[in-house]
């Protein structure tokens, strides 16, 4: 293999396809990038056998082949070389590689290509398109809701659903639920109902940032794939049932306060201060048009926050943990929301005054007295 490229695009790829490098595994294999080259470039490769990314970099390709180099070797080598041209090299059946660039040069060991892990093929036919910023977005919206309780595999994901020309997504850990919807510009070619990993989602996130354009998504070999220009992101889902969550959304409320976002958010976060110590629990009442949110940890202190609101209906005197609370306001983007109450031990609910497709419900805390 023969390839010249710049080290800009090379550093770019390698540092992408490095986040799908596996720490903990026992394989040296995994902790390889797979380099391949094709008619446009060169592909570079990594998976821990849950999340694959590949991405194509531009490259004038002199002899073609494949290599396995070590990942953290070839990425720390890439950063450190000026901003020119870097040829790579091996000889036809040796696994050793010959980086230069100016008069840098590294020669490093690799290992058989064909010891790599197969990643698959992705079909002809994307089940449906989606925006590069509305997909991220979405993953934005739900992800911190995932369960991190290894021993309820399938809440530990963001269950993905598209049917017609409906896309969701939802998150829950069994104590919150983070639902997103939108719907497609034009209708899905089949439907979709599968339950992705965190980690596959936080990559396809960063991988978004700056996209612009379509996110095509299709089936590969049992696996979702998100195709992005240059750049294909896979993941295993998750075995498991996600839970019916249509059933616990609340329909009524008994108190709806309308309350600036960001003003809802600077309250909790403070009255969060003395909390930290009791559960990170904070209370949440209404006196007319003025929203009281306190805490109180004995061996702390007590905090206390007013804040103007619009309130209808029963005054509802309930409890949050304060962690939940900040996760949701701080990734709403709508000025003002509204904050649904039907009860001091029933779920309470944050949804966009503005905007119909998300919605956030979260349990209560149960104060003793």
């Amino acid at each position: 293999m023969r390839i010249r490229s710049t080290q800009k695009d090379l550093e770019w790829g390698t540092q992408l396809v490095s986040r799908a490098i596996s720490t903990r595994s026992t394989m040296p294999i995994l902790g390889t990038i797979l380099l391949q080259t094709r008619a446009e470039g060169v592909n570079l490769s990594a998976t821990d056998l849950e999340v694959a990314i590949q991405a194509t970099v531009p490259a004038f390709v002199e002899e073609g082949g494949a290599l396995a180099l070590p990942a953290k070797l070839l990425v720390e080598i890439l950063n450190n070389l000026p901003s020119d041209e870097v040829e790579i090299r091996s000889e036809v059946g040796t696994t050793q590689a010959e980086i230069i660039c100016r008069r840098s040069s590294f020669e490093i060991m690799g290992m058989a290509p064909e010891d790599f892990p197969s990643i698959p093929e992705v079909g002809e036919k994307p089940i449906c398109r989606l925006p590069a910023d509305l997909l991220r977005t979405m993953i934005r919206q739900t992800i911190f809701a995932c369960s991190t309780d290894e021993t309820r595999p399938h809440l530990t994901g963001i269950n993905f659903v598209v049917s017609g020309r409906d896309a969701r997504m939802v998150a829950t850990d069994g104590g919150r639920l983070a639902l997103r919807k939108t719907t497609l510009s034009e209708a899905a070619e089949g439907s979709l109902n599968v339950i992705l990993p965190q980690k596959a989602m936080h990559e396809l996130t960063r991988a978004l940032g700056g996209i612009l354009g379509d996110v095509e998504v299709a089936m590969a070999g049992g696996q979702v794939a998100f195709l992005l220009p240059r750049v294909r992101i896979l993941t295993r889902t998750i075995a498991g049932t996600f839970p019916n969550y249509e059933q616990i959304i609340p329909h009524e409320y008994k108190q709806r306060i309308r309350v600036a976002t960001g003003d809802f958010l600077a309250a909790v976060r403070r009255a969060s201060i003395t909390a930290r110590d009791s559960s990170n629990v904070v209370q949440i009442h209404t006196v007319q048009n003025t929203m009281i949110v306190t805490s109180n940890t004995p061996e702390v202190g007590r905090a206390r926050e007013e804040v103007e609101v619009e309130s209808s209906g029963e005054p509802i005197q309930v409890a949050f943990n304060a962690r939940y609370l900040l996760d949701a306001l701080t990734i709403i983007s709508s000025e003002y929301v509204f904050f649904d109450l039907t009860g001091p031990l029933s779920p309470g609910v944050l949804r966009p005054t503005d905007f119909e497709d998300y919605l956030y419900i979260l349990a209560p805390v149960r104060i003793y007295a």
